[in-house]
């Protein structure tokens, strides 16, 4: 039975040493039972002292743990304790305390120093740690390295198997290639006769022609020297030379009308080689025969997907947080007009991908150098993407009624287009179908990636129309529980979940919210939104509806449109629009979790 608060202990037949009391009063000689433990101070306390304690100016801000937490004894506690591990902010402290909200490892100076971690429910390792053997964290923990060290040795199988297709498909690539140069070189020769022969018939048609025109004109030439000849033996007798003349008159006119026959109906024809069009264009090609393309390949194309680690770790609460700003990521070039990036996600390595309204284009950046590597032009305006397996991605045109696929490798490309019925705004992908919101008619609808409609829901249980315009939307993809749907309505300022099947399961309002667009799903019942015209971002608890402002005016934000989280390097990206704000208009902000 525990003794009264403040009453001094019985005797007890051990030594005093024996028992843990509180210690300023074992100071003045008083055995009192503790009440409470004050981790800076090392010390138990009675109700008195610690009352006391938690009131002194010095000692106000001290963790005091209560009778359910705090060590049995101060010489059990110490042998326990065997800390090795020093503070990264404290070197000559060593780490004691565990803070679940922040999954931070702390120092007793930096449960006193940081302002942030007082509001935290700080545990002490030396508890945590009694049963943490046996428990399911630790024994999901080692069952996630096995798994680990299994996936990895099917991986090492995988590439050695890749480096003799790898060389099997260099000597076939190389076949290929020559065996199609051979075709072409056979192509070449028998083009090169036929062309040879034609200049060669062209030729003969020619000389042809020529000969008989040089007969010809050899024959009259013939004619009119003999009709001179006649005419110059008859000038010693006018007479006949007058008689000869006027037959030579006749004559000299046929032969003229023969010659300008000959003129009229001899046109040589000649020919001039011309180099094909399509055949030089060869020339001037990068990719002349052809090209070798790079072929992503993934393991899970070829062995089923290792699993997943078993891991019940639960993420940090970013409403608790603090963000510092970061500096921007410019995306606009000199060639561009102002960006209106109304959609950016996270890819892999470090990357963005982001969708600009304004300028027809998707855009990849890297946040490591904080440049942006490529940019596609799209055939319409973008408004919302999603990520895709494979590395690729789509992207809702909605001026156009189309879905365009893009792949996302190494630099963006463009890829197959689907036609969808109306003008779609929001998408998301979840078990190989796409689910998309449209505005006209204010509908969401769940279709194949062909873009065939498979459910769609416009109205509530009550017959009402269920959104007014839903420009927005994502998927939740919780390994526990089943898919979510969250659509964000910026005509009602609502945030609506549905179930992958489209069925109404809630409906989230705060006056924190004001047009609500860009949403980013966390996971952990986590939903990052952003109020337009509430200039803030904001933390959506999806299981209490609690609705928390992360970022506002303060913090810089204003208009914003999407924004997404990194959880690995612990980074916030935010895009904004409006107007008036062209500067905001071209650049991505970014935000450290402190």
């Amino acid at each position: 039975m525990d003794a009264v608060p403040g009453r001094i202990a019985p005797e007890a037949t051990g030594s005093f040493h024996d028992h843990t009391y509180c210690q300023p009063c074992a100071e003045d000689g008083k055995r009192i039972l503790p009440d409470a433990f004050c981790t800076v101070c090392k010390e138990f306390l009675c109700s008195t002292c610690a009352r006391v304690h938690r009131n002194m100016k010095l000692t106000k801000s001290h963790v005091l743990q209560d009778k359910s937490s705090m060590p049995s004894s101060f010489h059990a506690e110490s042998e326990d304790e065997t800390f090795t591990e020093t503070c990264q902010f404290h070197a000559n402290e060593f780490i004691k305390y565990y803070c679940p909200n922040h999954e931070a490892l702390l120092c007793g100076e930096s449960v006193v120093d940081y302002e942030k971690h007082r509001s935290c429910k700080v545990k002490k390792i030396s508890q945590l740690a009694k049963h943490y053997k046996e428990g399911a964290e630790y024994k999901s923990l080692k069952t996630g390295i096995v798994q680990m060290v299994s996936d990895i040795e099917n991986y090492l199988s995988f590439i050695q198997a890749s480096m003799k297709s790898v060389e099997e498909e260099s000597l076939t690539n190389i076949n290929e290639l020559r065996k199609f140069k051979h075709e072409i070189i056979q192509l070449l020769d028998k083009r090169e006769n036929e062309l040879l022969e034609e200049i060669d018939r062209k030729k003969r048609e020619s000389e042809t022609l020529l000969n008989e025109m040089k007969a010809n004109c050899l024959d009259m030439k013939t004619a009119t020297e003999k009709l001179k000849a006649e005419l110059q033996a008859k000038e010693v007798n006018n007479n006949q030379l007058f008689v000869s003349g006027t037959r030579a008159i006749k004559e000299l006119v046929g032969l003229q009308a023969s010659l300008e026959d000959i003129r009229r109906r001899g046109k040589v024809p000649h020919s001039k080689f011309s180099r094909d069009p399509a055949t030089e264009q060869l020339q001037s090609s990068n990719t002349a025969i052809g090209r070798v393309d790079q072929v992503a390949s993934d393991l899970a194309d070829q062995q089923k997907q290792p699993q997943e680690l078993a891991l019940n770790q639960c993420r940090a609460d970013l409403s608790q947080s603090q963000f510092s700003k970061l500096p921007d990521i410019p995306v606009k070039t000199a060639a561009c007009r102002e960006c209106a990036l109304t959609r950016v996600t996270l890819l892999s390595r470090g990357r963005l991908l982001l969708a600009d309204c304004y300028n027809n284009s998707v855009k990849l950046v890297d946040t490591t150098t904080n440049k942006m590597v490529s940019q596609v032009k799209l055939p319409g305006q973008p408004w919302d993407l999603c990520l895709l397996p494979g590395e690729r991605a789509a992207v809702n045109l909605p001026g156009l009624k189309e879905i365009q696929f893009v792949s996302t490798q190494e630099n963006v490309t463009l890829q197959d287009v689907v036609k969808v019925d109306g003008a779609c705004h929001g998408i998301d992908f979840c078990d190989d179908n796409l689910i998309v919101s449209s505005t006209n008619p204010a509908k969401v609808v769940l279709m194949d990636m062909k873009g065939k409609v498979k459910k769609s829901v416009d109205k509530g249980s009550s017959g009402k129309p269920l959104f007014q315009y839903p420009e927005f939307l994502t998927v939740t993809r919780d390994s526990q529980t089943p898919p979510v749907i969250y659509v964000s309505d910026r005509g009602t300022s609502t945030i609506t979940k549905l179930s992958i099947s489209l069925e109404v399961l809630q409906s989230y309002q705060d006056p924190l919210l004001e047009l609500p667009h860009g949403l980013a799903a966390m996971g952990d019942n986590q939903l990052l939104v952003c109020g337009w015209s509430s200039d803030n971002i904001l933390l959506l608890d999806t299981l209490t509806g609690k609705i928390t402002q992360l970022l506002g005016k303060e913090e810089g934000i204003e208009w914003p449109y999407s924004v997404t989280y990194c959880s690995l390097r612990k980074m916030l990206f935010v895009t904004c629009w409006h107007s008036g704000r062209r500067y905001s208009n071209n650049i991505v902000k970014v935000f450290n979790l402190v």
